[in-house]
């Protein structure tokens, strides 16, 4: 079904600029630290730093402190090409 209304692709686009950035998170990168635990009980969370790919675990100086981060299983991190920091 195509939009021919000019009208309906304004508010189409508008719907998608409103949709939260979190929505389009990959699976397995949590905004909270709890959310990554419910997900992986077994595995230790760490902190991804985006910018520098590096994770960090509860109890490192950076932990609390990197920037623009995820909370994500140590695994999956591992998985990803991300590096302990």
């Amino acid at each position: 079904m195509a939009i021919s209304n000019p009208k309906h692709w304004a508010l189409a686009i508008l719907i998608f600029l409103a949709t939260p950035v979190q929505a389009f998170a990959p699976a397995g990168q949590f905004k909270t630290e709890e959310q990554a635990k419910k997900y992986c009980p077994n595995d230790v969370v760490v902190r991804v730093d985006l910018a520098t790919r590096r994770f960090y675990a509860k109890g490192h100086f950076l932990y609390p402190v990197v920037g623009a981060a995820t909370y994500e299983c140590r695994r999956e991190a591992l998985q990803e090409g991300n590096v302990p920091g």
